[in-house]
Parts: structure tokens; sequence; C-alpha cells
């Protein structure tokens, strides 16, 4: 519908058509003299409209639009280039509902004579339908002192397509489209409209879910921005605002929140012809007619100066005139949308890749925290265990030490004979040797804790000045070092879960044996089923192609059948007409035998001749 042009007006097509439309081209013809002669149009001479602001206008009156609708089919194909001149410069209100049918060609929707059958239906989108109907009804201009009676039609057109069309459901902008369809026409029909514009004129991609539709339309706009008014666009980035602010709402509702309601309306009549094309157009003209103002203001004032365009965008005409002073380069927009969907994938890879990093992130955190609370927790009951043997063997030894001591000092002190004397020496010479023992064991174990503390500190300075740890910390430390000579009890236990091991795997391959079988077996029965099924395949494909032959050769044999009796008819017809014919010569010939019998008789001769 974009690429349409205008097709040249010529004299030599007169011959084909008829009275209304000789009229309606000597109308162009005398519009397409008068713009070239006008230099101050505001438009080029490629079949748009003249500037509003031309002293000469270019007036079609109702005639016109009629025989446009009488000979739609025609006009259609052939005239395209003199319908968008015609919708450019505003179809009649009265005949507006049956253009827009035509223009979105409602009366071949598919779903015709099914909306009555949705309607019986119900939509999980009907508390949010009814929300945003309450809440935009009385506030908007479309639906003023309107607000009652469009609520029950909008509100089934609604809930009749979010029925029909489930993946897209319910859109909050398609309440101002639909509200528009329906101050012109009956629900029925607005809802079969409306089926056309979600289908046939990007609107359902546009309402998707994922946004890229609009995406792309924001990315294409904010570029014809930068390419056609780069100050106000270099104003924008410094204060840091985005155009989807604003132009998002442009592209879902086609400017009818935005627009006062006759510009509105003419705008949407030029895109049920021509598309998003216009709201491009239409959306750069207004921030062009308002760029000095809108370089002035900051963030707030933007957005308050954008929302509210009713009184600088009252004049229809005016802003139709400038829509089509803006540049709009097709190739540039297919440009703009290769590079939208290139940088789309791009972050959605690096989306991707960032989502996987932070996952395993999160896993490596939680599996750090869990190793670290393990470790902990063994490390303090090792500790803790080592400590109490080692305070519990001190002990001991200092015990039997002080009781040493005490029986030394009382075989001292007691007066002893010479036998005694001797056996006392003897006895204290074992004492001596106990307590010597005692002592070194002590002094042994001493040293071992010194070694210990000592392997402990030069353990802490390895670690690199980590924070001093207390007493109590260090003797657990020192004990964990001594869990060193368990060693043996471990290997033991080792040696014990190896052989219990070596009996699980014993077992285990004594079960994977018995299992091979059944295996094997259950795979020969798949064989087997993919085998029949691949030979059920192969026979349904054989009885469809027997049934297309069987379908052929009947065809054909009816075909046949008609084409002899088609013969046989031609046969008696043409057996009739040589009837006819040799009795017109036979009557010829006995004519021609009695008016001249004797003067000419090679003349009957000569039509034997021909007779036969």
């Amino acid at each position: 519908m974009d690429s349409l042009t205008v097709p040249s007006l010529s004299p030599s097509t007169g011959s084909q058509l008829s009275v209304d439309e000789m009229k309606l081209l000597a109308k162009l013809e005398e519009q397409n003299r008068l713009l070239e002669t006008d230099r101050k149009s505001l438009y080029p001479l490629n079949g748009v409209l003249q500037s509003p602001t031309s002293p000469k206008t270019f007036s079609f009156d109702d005639d016109i639009w009629g025989n446009v609708i009488k000979e739609w089919d025609d006009w259609r194909k052939r005239k395209v280039g003199q319908i968008k001149v015609l919708i450019r410069r505003g179809v009649p209100a009265h005949l507006r509902p049956a253009v827009w049918q035509l223009l979105c060609d409602a009366q071949n929707v598919a779903v015709r004579q099914k909306y009555s059958d949705l309607l019986k239906s119900s939509s999980p989108s009907e508390t949010l339908i009814l929300r945003d109907l309450t809440r935009i009804l009385p506030q908007h201009q479309l639906f003023h002192n309107k607000a009652a009676t469009c609520q029950k039609p909008l509100f089934n057109v609604l809930k009749a397509y979010s029925i029909l069309d489930r993946e897209i459901g319910y859109c909050q902008g398609s309440v101002f489209i639909v509200g528009l369809l329906l101050t012109q026409m009956a629900e029925e029909e607005a809802f079969y409209i409306f089926v056309r514009l979600m289908k046939d004129f990007r609107m359902r991609d546009l309402y998707r879910s994922n946004m890229v539709e609009l995406g792309c339309c924001i990315h294409q706009f904010d570029a014809m921005i930068k390419d056609q008014l780069p100050e106000l666009h270099s104003h924008f980035q410094t204060q840091g605002f985005q155009t989807s602010v604003f132009s998002s709402s442009w592209f879902l509702n086609i400017l009818l929140s935005s627009l006062p309601i006759r510009a509105a309306i003419r705008i949407f009549d030029i895109f049920m012809c021509e598309g998003l094309e216009i709201v491009f157009r239409v959306g750069l003209a207004l921030l062009h007619m308002k760029q000095t103002e809108l370089i002035k203001l900051d963030v707030e004032g933007m957005m308050n100066c954008l929302q509210n365009l009713e009184s600088w965008a009252s004049d229809p005409d005016g802003i139709i005139g400038a829509a089509y002073q803006i540049k709009y380069n097709p190739s540039r927009m297919k440009q703009l949308r290769q590079e939208y969907a290139y940088i789309k994938t791009k972050k959605l890879e690096e989306q991707e890749e960032l989502n996987g990093l932070s996952s395993e992130n999160k896993h490596l955190k939680q599996r750090l925290a869990l190793l670290e609370k393990r470790c902990s927790e063994k490390l303090v009951s090792q500790l803790k265990k080592e400590l109490e043997k080692t305070r519990l063997n001190t002990a001991r030894s200092q015990s039997a030490l002080k009781e040493m001591q005490a029986n030394i000092l009382q075989m001292e002190e007691a007066v002893p004979n010479e036998d005694s004397v001797m056996h006392l020496q003897t006895e204290l010479v074992s004492c001596r040797l106990q307590e010597a023992e005692a002592l070194t064991e002590l002094k042994v174990l001493k040293q071992h804790i010194k070694d210990l503390e000592e392997k402990w500190q030069r353990q802490q300075v390895q670690c690199g000045g980590q924070q001093k740890v207390s007493s109590a910390q260090n003797e657990l430390q020192v004990e964990l070092l001594s869990t060193r000579l368990k060693e043996t009890r471990t290997q033991a236990a080792l040696k014990e879960s190896r052989h219990r091991l070596m009996k699980l795997q014993t077992e285990n391959k004594i079960y994977s044996n018995q299992l091979k079988p059944i295996e094997a077996h259950i795979n020969s029965q798949q064989d087997h089923l993919q085998e029949l099924t691949s030979q059920n395949q192969d026979l349904c494909s054989q009885l469809q192609q027997s049934r297309r032959q069987f379908s052929t050769v009947q065809y054909k044999r009816k075909e046949k059948q008609d084409k002899e009796a088609a013969n046989l008819t031609i046969i008696a017809v043409l057996q009739k007409q040589i009837t006819e014919l040799q009795i017109q010569i036979q009557s010829l010939s006995k004519h021609t035998m009695f008016s001249q019998p004797t003067s000419r008789p090679s003349t009957s001769t000569s039509l034997k001749h021909n007779d036969t």
C-alpha cells in the first residue's frame, strides 16, 4: 500500500473511460496545470494534494466520491494515485464508513458472521477492559458526551477480539481505534474493520508483548529525528529525553490520544490508505513545527508539551501539508529495520550470556559458602576432641608426678634401719628413675606442644597477616595437627570401605549381566516396532497414491465421456447441416435445369461437380 504511485493521466485513455471518469480526468488535468503554474505550492507534482493555504482549491463533490465507491474495483486497480489524492484532501463525513470498509476490504474478512458467537464466550481480559474503559472514556475528547452509550459496544468489540486472537488479547491502545470506528458505524462492522487493521496494517505486530515491532518503529523514528532535526535530537540526548516516552503512544493508537479529533480522523483516513507512513510523517512534522519551543524546555516541559497537542495542532490541512514536506525514504527505513534487528539480536545474545554468567556466579557462591561451613564445623569438632584428650593426658601425668614426690618425702622422713636403707635406696632409685621417665615424657609432651605452636605460628605468617585468634583456637589448631597420628585407623577404615566397595561392584556387575539380555530384547522389539511403523507409513502412502491415481483415472474417464458426448452432439449437428445442404443443392440444381435446359448444359455439370 505504501509503494503505490499516482498513474499518469493521458488523453489516450479517454476511449476506455466512462463519462463520469472523463469529468474527473478533466478536473485532475486542470489541477495539475494549476499546480505547475503555482510555485508557492507546498506539494510536489507527484499526485499529492495542493497546499491548503493556496487560493486555488481542489474541490471534489459527492458525485466523484459516489463514482469512486460505485466503481471501487476499477479505481483500486488502475487509479490508486487518484484515491490517495482524494483521501489526503478529505473524505466526506457521511461517506467515511463506506470508504473505510472498502479500504480495509472488510466485506471479505474471514471471521464474518462470527461476531455474535464470539460474544457468547468469556475472555480473561474482561476485568482489565472494564477498568480501562472506566478510566479513559470520561476523560478523552473522542468520547465526550458519549461515554455511557459507547461503553457497551466498545467493550463488546474489544472482548470479541481478545477471544478471537488469544495470543495478542487486549491492548490499551486499541481502545482509541475501536472508539473512533464506533463513532462512524455499528459495532459489528467496526469489529470487522478492526480485525483487518490488526492483520494487514501491522497493528497486531505493534501490540505483541515482546514489543519488537514497536521498538523498530521507535528506532526508525529516532533516526529520522537525528537525520532531519539534528538540533532537536541533540537537545533530547543532552536532557536524557528518550523518544519512546512520547512516540510509543503515537504508534499504538495512530495519534488518536494526542491530536484533536478533527485532525486525528483526517490522519486516520490516510492511515487506512497508506499505512504507518503517515504516523512517521505527522510525528516528525509536529516536532519540526515546535522545534524552537522544545529546545528551550527541560524534560518535564517537553513531556507536557508533547502530551498536549490540541493547542497547536488544530489545523488538519496544515498538519497534513507539513507532513508531506517530510522526507520519507523507504530504502532508509528498510535499512533502519535491518539495523534494529541486528541490535536486538546482539542484545539478546549479550543478555543470555550475562544471565548464564550470573547464574553460574550464584551457584559458585552457594557452593563456596557450603564448603566453608562444612570445613569450619568439621575442623572445630576435631580440634575440640584432640584438645580434650591432650588435657586429660596432661592431668594424669601431673597427678602421677605429685603422687611420686609425696611418696619420696614420706620415705625420707621415716627413720630406716640398715636393711630398710638398702631397700629404701633401691626404691628411691626406682622412684627416681620413674620420676625421670615421667619428667622426660612430660618434657617430650611440652616439646611436642611447643613444636606444634611454632608450626601454627609459621602457618599464620604464611597466611599473610590474617587476624589473630584466641589462645583456645591456637590450642585447637595444635591438636588438629595431632590428629594425623590417627592415620592408621583411617587407613583401616578405608580398607574396610574398599572391601565393601568391591563387594558392591561385584553385585552391580552381576545385575548388569542380568539386565543385558533384557535390554537387547527391548531394543529388538523397538526396532521391530519401528520397522512395522515404517511399513505402515509406506502402505498409507501407497494407499493415498492409489486413491489419487484412481481419482485421476475417474476424472480422465469422465472428461473423456464428456468429450465423446460433445463430439456426438457436434456430429449430429454436422449431419443435420449436411442433410440440409444436400436438400438445398438438389433444389438449386433442379431449378437450374428447368430454367436453362439447352443453352448451358455445362452449368448443371458444374453444379453437380460442386455438389460432389
